[in-house]
């Protein structure tokens, strides 16, 4: 079998919610062994969610990674893992600076530990300047980097009801980390690496605010509507809550998507005659669509649009995602199980809470492709980590387990 692309190369990840586990999923996917260091007497709230099925939110995050308990804040603990670190390339974490010392776990001394040693960590607003420090989360980037006040209509904010920049933060991580390991590749170097949510965010909004730097011009909330195209939005179709989306950009697309609707008079009407006319009277525009729209499948409405060129799509439930013939000729999802947590007990003994079906990464490599498993317990690879790779005996992985340093 071929190598992973990131075979040998061994991260230390110390952190917990979205954004640094996602890129170090995509690590681990990649090739690279993954160690999650954490300890059960700090809880990661994530356990909890989702509600409905408590547990099952970590298969977003723990596929393919190792996993051990420590308690840093022991000194034999802090030891330890400066041991682990030592015998890896990349350490990553997204703890505030103020509990890394506290841990005596500092950068300086971190990146001190092993030369070429790449140290990333994720931050909300970055270490400097007026915001430099202060907590943030994915949930609320979007209305910092202005992402929310760029949809929904001109009375309400559009948001979205995920950690949204903690997505885009996620593959900025990993992008610097395989920079990181190709720089020092080449010249023997380390880094120290710093990624904020909240650029993460900026970057998003493009046109937006270069049209500001340039116009002074605040974007607009115009709902699904273009500036310069019409028909442009979501349409409703037959059914509970379906819509079609239908974007029209040039001329060409207008006549066939009058085509494919049975060329109505309306559509001859000299208020829908350019570009300029349609945007002018989009709301008209609007409710004539959707009372053609209404009265179809949303799937059936793609299909017509899409055969004669017009870009068209159906605006997807969950239902729709689970049963995408397209994303499964992907084989894009994959069934496993996941765990209930229980932290009154060892995360080894944690019950199997159910087997449901997760996502595998969007990445195809032809002759690496990316791996995909199983979420393993928390402390399951202790006696790995600390008796191979360590080389600790088990007594010794016994009584510092029974001292709580593995807990």
């Amino acid at each position: 079998m071929a190598k992973k692309a990131l075979e040998g190369v061994r991260v230390i990840e110390f952190g917990l919610y979205i954004a640094l586990p996602l890129a170090t999923r995509m690590l681990a996917a990649l090739g690279a062994e993954v160690i999650k260091v954490e300890t059960l007497t700090a809880l990661d709230m994530s356990w909890y969610g989702p509600m409905y099925a408590p547990g099952c939110l970590q298969l977003e995050y723990r596929p393919l990674k190792r996993n051990v308990t420590l308690d840093v804040r022991q000194p034999r603990g802090k030891e330890i893992m400066e041991e682990l670190i030592k015998k890896s390339d990349v350490y990553m974490t997204n703890l505030g600076e103020g509990a890394l010392a506290k841990y005596g776990l500092p950068f300086k001394h971190v990146q001190s530990l092993k030369k070429g040693l790449i140290v990333l960590w994720q931050t909300g607003l970055g270490s400097v300047g007026p915001y430099g420090g202060f907590k943030a989360y994915g949930r609320l980037m979007q209305h910092a980097c202005a992402i929310s006040t760029m949809g929904g209509t001109p009375d309400n904010l559009g948001v979205a009801n995920i950690s949204y920049s903690d997505y885009h933060t996620s593959m900025f991580n990993a992008l610097a980390v395989i920079g990181a390991l190709e720089r020092r590749r080449r010249t023997g170097e380390g880094c120290f690496i710093e990624c904020p949510i909240y650029e993460s965010g900026v970057v998003t909004v493009g046109p937006a605010l270069l049209d500001y730097q340039s116009n002074k011009v605040v974007p607009e909330r115009r709902q699904n509507r273009h500036r310069y195209f019409a028909p442009h939005g979501a349409y409703p179709c037959q059914g509970t809550d379906r819509w079609c989306t239908i974007a029209v950009t040039n001329e060409e697309e207008w006549k066939a998507f009058c085509k494919v609707i049975g060329n109505p008079a309306w559509a001859k009407s000299p208020k829908f005659s350019t570009a300029p006319d349609r945007v002018k009277n989009a709301q008209e525009l609007d409710s004539r669509i959707g009372k053609w729209t209404s009265t179809r499948d949303a799937y059936d409405v793609m299909k017509k649009m899409q055969k004669a060129g017009v870009p068209s799509g159906i605006v997807s439930k969950g239902e729709d995602l689970d049963k995408s013939e397209h994303l499964k000729s992907h084989g894009f999802y994959y069934e496993t199980e996941y765990y209930s947590a229980d932290f009154e007990k060892p995360g080894m003994e944690w019950p199997v809470a159910g087997t449901t079906v997760t996502w595998k990464e969007p990445v195809y490599l032809s002759d690496t492709p990316c791996g995909f498993g199983p979420m393993h317990k928390v402390g399951q690879d202790n006696d790995y980590v600390y008796g191979k790779l360590l080389g600790m005996s088990q007594s010794e992985i016994n009584k510092l387990t029974e001292e709580g340093v593995f807990k």
